[in-house]
């Protein structure tokens, strides 16, 4: 049975009331870990779009890969949680136990928006698939708890070199400036249709 990918976003402890949850996707494949999010530029990448495609199906239920459009009903929401500035670009995160670094609210996140990196889809490709292994390995919740007892500037820095010095091993280049990692104020969960 098809899930739903929900975003819970943290109470506002201000709020007597209960956020809602908020739907991204319907029908997600139930044992879902990593998530792909890409929004192309005014000028889709039919080579990288067919990439991405080809590795969502290789990946099976392990990595659910969203080739979104602008005109994609979610697509403020994808803007506005993961502060994206420019298309196109890459969003990839997890479940709770592979990208929230703490119990709370709270979710880590790559964003590849480099014009450099996004132009040739094979390095795209090629640092996407170590990210997702990064995740799926359990090496970026590793890397976020050797960290959590740092500030969240402090933590993020960490483990930004972390993910960074991890890329370079498939190139040289790929530097600070063409991954963003972040933390997004909420946690993605699958839940299933109708329940």
């Amino acid at each position: 049975m098809p899930s739903r990918l929900i975003f819970y976003e943290a109470p506002d402890p201000a709020q007597t009331r209960a956020v809602g949850e908020n739907v991204f996707f319907n029908d997600v494949p139930p044992e879902c870990k990593v998530f792909l999010f890409y929004y192309p530029g005014a000028m889709p990448d039919q080579d990288l779009e067919s990439k991405l495609r080809a590795l969502g199906q290789r990946t099976g239920t392990n990595l659910f890969v969203n080739i979104g459009w602008l005109n994609d009903p979610q697509y403020d929401k994808i803007v506005k949680y993961f502060a994206i500035q420019r298309n196109p670009v890459i969003v990839i995160t997890a479940v709770p136990d592979l990208a929230s670094p703490f119990q709370d609210f709270a979710t880590i996140y790559a964003r590849l928006d480099s014009t450099q990196l996004l132009s040739s889809p094979e390095r795209t490709l090629d640092c996407v698939l170590k990210l997702f292994n990064l995740y799926i390995q359990g090496k970026v919740a590793e890397a976020v708890v050797e960290a959590k007892s740092r500030e969240r500037k402090e933590l993020l820095r960490l483990v930004t070199r972390f993910m960074v010095n991890a890329l370079k091993s498939i190139g040289e280049f790929i530097a600070e400036r063409d991954i963003s990692i972040s933390i997004v104020e909420g946690k993605f969960e699958l839940k299933r249709s109708g329940s």
